[in-house]
């Protein structure tokens, strides 16, 4: 179990974490509370597993996390070592804490351990899947009441004084939120093996046995997923609902099948470093030939045709090379960052851009690249545009055109690469660096020899008026690449996007009429207007959140007729192409005003889509005497249901709760439906 099992959180739940912490900074009490914290833990420390006395009292008043520790005996021969040790995560109640794996908000635990000289992984259990008390429409994995930490110590382990390091858990209650850091000091030297309690007979064994026998399977993953036994299921959340209604199951995370696959192609499958190293430099060279790597092409051949322009063979040829090297350095560059990254998160290639921010801010970056080839404005730092003043072959501008271009061709996977990378990423950083940097070598090898072998310049074509239309088609293809990244985002974030897109667009034409400014000082006006409307734009668009969906009921002609009569039933009428319906949404059909008035009414909302042509549902709105939306119509259970109350145009949630009351009579009333004979 190299590379510590379950230590590393992920990099989502990082970002959450921050963020929440900023929250409650700025609610005020936070640093007083873990200052209080702090010395609450200096107090009790979290080592011990029976504090006594007024201490206990006080930790648990304090203390949303603590630690209980113990030593255990393993069965001879048993792979992990001849002692385990357990860390009870006791949570306080009313608390949980954030469990280790992916989630769509929280922050994971960490542990930190050691034994002597030696790292000591730490097996988390999975995580219970829950609504989250601050964010209820995301679901987090959370740790309850007493979660047992297991920490195998080897043989040389087991001879160290003490096994020392700490504990990062981020504890949450229905108020607030608090880091706990928990000392981990447990004895080990003098401690009889044989006398310690068996392992087998404690009741977290079979849990114990899977988490090790998935982390001996997966030695690199984050935190590995067992599959449980049959008959062992962790202790449910509260709150939580059961499988069999419907909802999220108290284990959802499966570890993957065992499986034996065998490649169709074993000759390209790597075993070592120098195979990997020789395919690593053919993978990146081919990567220039990819079709999904066109705009790298757009922007290498402007910087190229930007020095054909230069007058005198001898500057060509200088210019020519000092470009092609840091273009080159840039790829190299980039290609050992991205190694870190992906080492030390365990990411896969190309997985980077499940980030939607990620997406975001590559394609407002395009984006603004696009603007400046049309000639909109004039960017200083990587410009492409053939015909300006710098010609594009400064250092800074070359060597960040070749991280910007690899960056967009990282996305893609060529022949070769797939079996270097299954064994890349399984291997120490320095060896993941190496090959890496060997695939940057291999994609920058065309830069590199134009750089030793200048005189290629007379190959490239003198520069003329046909090279204007040659920029504004290096200007549609990045504009198309910015369509792409669009495609990855989801549905949510397409519009703020978009409206990123109009802020750089604004921020882009401000900065455009800078040199027509009459003075300096309102030169500098616009171009600080300029950077505050584009770096806003990019701002909202990733921190836009959708918001969340309420349990609304999609209108067919089938469910609406099965319901009539029936149930009090709401129909909203609504399509997207309807600014004022989603002003609606947003501002009077919240999904907690929803809830509440469902419950309070026992109706059922159902959502009539508009956005395409619906005919069932044009008669509908039809027969409700409206010809245009927003509109919303009130059918009560029972015999009034063919006269429905109906409420047009714009609305307040005072309007709407009146229309509830008159057309279903008051709260929780149930209106017997129509007899059978009717």
């Amino acid at each position: 179990m190299k590379r510590g099992a379950c230590h590393t959180m992920s990099a989502r739940g990082v970002l959450a974490g921050l963020a929440l912490l900023v929250l409650l900074a700025a609610a005020g009490p936070v640093r007083a509370g873990l200052a209080n914290l702090d010395a609450a833990q200096a107090a009790s420390p979290a080592s011990d597993s029976q504090p006594s006395g007024s201490q206990t009292e006080a930790a648990k008043e304090t203390l949303p996390a603590s630690l209980e520790t113990a030593l255990f005996r393993l069965p001879k021969g048993d792979p992990s070592g001849p002692v385990l040790a357990v860390l009870t995560l006791v949570s306080a109640p009313g608390w949980h804490a954030y469990a280790v794996g992916p989630a769509e908000s929280g922050q994971s635990a960490k542990a930190s351990l050691t034994a002597g000289d030696v790292q000591a992984p730490a097996l988390f259990p999975p995580g219970i899947p829950t609504p989250d008390l601050l964010e209820p429409d995301k679901n987090v994995l959370v740790y309850t009441g007493r979660t047992p930490v297991f920490v195998p110590l080897s043989e040389q382990g087991r001879s160290a004084a003490s096994l020392t390091g700490e504990v990062r858990v981020f504890s949450c209650s229905e108020t607030s939120c608090w880091p706990s850091t928990l000392a981990v000091a447990l004895p080990l030297a003098g401690e009889d093996v044989a006398a310690l309690p068996l392992a087998e007979a404690q009741p977290w064994w079979p849990l114990f046995l899977a988490l090790r026998n998935a982390a001996l399977a997966s030695p690199l993953s984050a935190c590995p997923e067992p599959s449980l036994p049959p008959g062992l299921r962790l202790p449910a959340a509260p709150n939580s609902v059961d499988t069999a209604a419907g909802s999220v199951p108290a284990a959802s995370s499966q570890a993957a099948p065992e499986l034996t696959p065998r490649s169709f192609t074993p000759a390209l499958e790597v075993s070592g470093l120098l195979k990997a190293a020789m395919l690593a430099f053919a993978a990146g060279f081919i990567l220039n030939f990819m079709p999904c790597v066109l705009p790298v092409v757009s922007l290498k051949l402007s910087g190229l045709l930007a020095i054909s322009g230069e007058e005198g063979r001898q500057e060509r040829r200088r210019i020519l090379r000092e470009h092609n090297f840091f273009f080159a350095l840039g790829i190299v560059v980039y290609f050992l960052i991205l190694s870190l990254i992906l080492g030390a998160f365990g990411l896969a290639w190309g997985e980077m851009f499940q980030s939607p921010a990620l997406a975001i801010v590559v394609a407002v970056v395009l984006f603004a690249l696009s603007l400046s080839l049309f000639g909109v404005f004039h960017l200083p730092v990587v410009d492409l545009k053939i015909s300006s003043g710098t010609r594009g072959h400064t250092r800074r501008g070359a060597f960040l055109t070749g991280m910007l271009t690899t960056l967009l061709a990282t996305p893609c996977s060529g022949p070769f690469l797939g079996g270097v990378l299954a064994w890349t990423l399984l291997q120490p950083q320095l060896i993941i660096m190496t090959v890496f940097a060997t695939i940057g070598l291999g994609m920058a090898t065309p830069y590199g020899i134009l750089a030793i072998w200048p005189r290629l310049v007379r190959f490239l074509p003198r520069p003329g008026v046909w090279m204007q239309g040659l920029e504004r088609a290096m200007a549609f293809i990045l504009a198309a690449t910015c369509l792409y990244f669009l495609a990855l985002l989801p549905p949510g974030r397409i519009l703020p996007t978009l409206a990123a897109f109009w802020a750089t667009a604004v921020g882009a034409t401000l900065l455009g009429r800078m040199h027509l400014a009459q003075s300096a000082l309102r030169g500098l006006f616009l171009g600080l207007v300029a950077l505050v409307v584009t770096a806003g734009g990019l701002a909202f668009a990733l921190t836009f959140a959708p918001p969340a969906e309420a349990e609304w009921v999609a209108y067919t002609p089938e469910a609406f007729a099965e319901r009539l009569g029936k149930d009090n039933l709401v129909l909203d009428f609504t399509a997207d192409w309807c600014p004022t319906c989603k002003l609606l949404e947003r501002t009077v059909l919240t999904p907690p005003r929803v809830a509440q008035w469902g419950t309070r009414h026992k109706a059922v909302f159902m959502k009539v889509d508009l956005t395409r042509q619906t005919p069932p549902a044009m008669a509908l709105l039809r027969a409700l005497g409206s010809q245009s939306i927003p509109a919303a119509a009130f059918f009560p259970a029972g015999r009034d249901a063919q006269a429905p109350l109906v409420l047009r145009d714009l609305f307040t949630a005072g309007q709407f709760e009146q229309a509830m009351d008159e057309a279903f009579g008051g709260p929780a009333k149930t209106a017997a439906p129509q007899p059978a004979d009717e």
